[in-house]
């Protein structure tokens, strides 16, 4: 597919090809974005090219896509490049050369985010099609004959999504003497442990949460309903630079309740006195992500719903909290704390736990059992762990989502969320 240069065609942006793939133009140079460093961009390369020479790989199709299930997942991390506008953008990320990304659209929507990300090579596809991009990368690198390696899009402990079957098809078609592999996990053996840049970065979304939950109270009020909550919600994040992918909100009766958990639709239900807000949210700054949440009580807590958090809620959760030490394993904090809430009588999701990469990953855990994948089986420094237990009545009709996401340090964990761990109350 040609390129063109801005000085040749800048008085003919009208003709389709000279727009869609235009270069050199500074169309939004001034704009702004904190990035990760070349260093850390270097550090992520480097363990990649790593695990590809393990795995006999020339080159690797890395899809991201833009639900909370993905998040861009090894695409962001290895370029800096999301975009909810397409089911999936993708880099091809060879051996040895320059990642190239391909993006959904061309012209002004490629130079803004030539500008955001942080690789050099960023094209839209030739024709709008993917596959045919994809194609004419590799035959630039040469690679024709190569073990072309087909990505996970997803969070790997989320199962397994790859190229569409039609990508794959034209791969077929036009690479016939390659050796096409989907590989299902890869890059959460190398995301499982942040470096510092990606904790600093964990923090502001931990913040941006703060932000959130804080703008939900303030918003709550007679008559509000859950989309406007979530609205509230969504607002602090954004115009923090952050980016929601989780705002799971719920109100319901505290006598007469019908929410176990939030509501990932929220609604037109209306808040009014004697109503409890449930629900859990999640943020991403920058590419990296953190998740967080509280009940709140609208009026005064009726005595069982207050003893229920301060009985049953906080005392089970500040168990497993105080198990997430270094050296400790997902097991050791099942045993303090994973049961809990049935030997007081009452109930829980089956998630207790789950681990942070771009968005949630494994290890997890839940009242009876532990998953992980062996390398990740103790808790190790830079570990992201979202500790979000859901105790849920006897009866099933009330569940107190409450969670935050801790990054575990050398001598402890350090919590990315100052928000108090409390039953708020908030008087109409």
């Amino acid at each position: 597919m040609p390129t063109y240069d801005f000085k040749d065609v800048s008085g003919e942006l009208d003709i389709g090809d000279h727009y869609s793939d235009i270069r050199n133009t500074g169309w939004h140079s001034d704009a702004i974005y904190e990035k990760f460093s070349e260093a850390e961009y270097a550090r992520r390369h480097k363990l990649t090219r790593e695990k590809m020479a393990k795995l006999n790989l020339d080159c690797i199709i890395v899809p991201g896509g833009n639900n909370y299930r993905s998040m861009g997942q090894g695409l962001v991390w290895l370029t800096g490049h999301w975009d909810k506008r397409a089911m999936a953008n993708y880099v091809v990320f060879p051996m040895e050369g320059e990642p190239t990304v391909f993006v959904a659209m061309g012209g002004s929507h490629a130079e803004a985010f030539r500008v955001a990300a942080s690789v050099s090579d960023l094209r839209p596809p030739p024709d709008g099609s993917f596959a045919v991009g994809f194609v004419e990368r590799i035959k630039e690198l040469g690679l024709e004959k190569g073990r072309i390696g087909l990505m996970n899009c997803l969070s790997e402990g989320r199962g397994a999504e790859s190229l569409p079957a039609n990508h794959y098809v034209y791969l077929q078609e036009k690479l016939p003497k390659a050796k096409l592999i989907f590989v299902d996990k890869f890059f959460h053996e190398l995301l499982y442990r942040h470096s510092e840049e990606e904790v600093r970065f964990m923090r502001k979304a931990g913040d941006l949460l703060d932000r959130a939950q804080e703008a939900m109270v303030k918003r709550a009020a007679v008559g509000v309903t859950e989309a406007q909550l979530e609205a509230a919600a969504v607002h602090a994040m954004m115009d923090g630079g952050g980016y929601p992918h989780l705002h799971i909100i719920a109100i319901t009766s505290m006598k007469e309740p019908h929410a176990p958990f939030g509501n990932p639709k929220p609604s037109l239900r209306a808040l009014k006195e004697g109503d409890i807000i449930v629900g859990e949210m999640g943020c991403m700054y920058q590419g990296a992500s953190a998740q967080s949440g509280n009940p709140i009580v609208f009026g005064e807590p009726t005595p069982f719903v207050h003893d229920f958090f301060y009985e049953v809620v906080k005392p089970g959760y500040l168990l497993m909290e105080k198990a997430l030490q270094p050296g400790n394993t997902l097991e050791d904090v099942r045993q303090a704390g994973g049961l809990f809430f049935r030997q007081k009588g009452h109930q829980s999701r089956a998630l207790h736990i789950h681990c942070i990469d771009i968005v949630s990953e494994g290890p997890r855990m839940g009242p009876d059992w532990v998953r992980h994948d062996g390398y990740d089986e103790v808790l190790q420094p830079g570990m992201a762990i979202m500790l979000e237990p859901c105790p849920i009545t006897k009866d099933g009709n009330l569940g107190m989502f409450t969670g935050r996401t801790y990054v575990i340090t050398e001598d402890g964990h350090e919590c990315l969320s100052k928000y108090p761990l409390e039953l708020t109350i908030v008087k109409p």
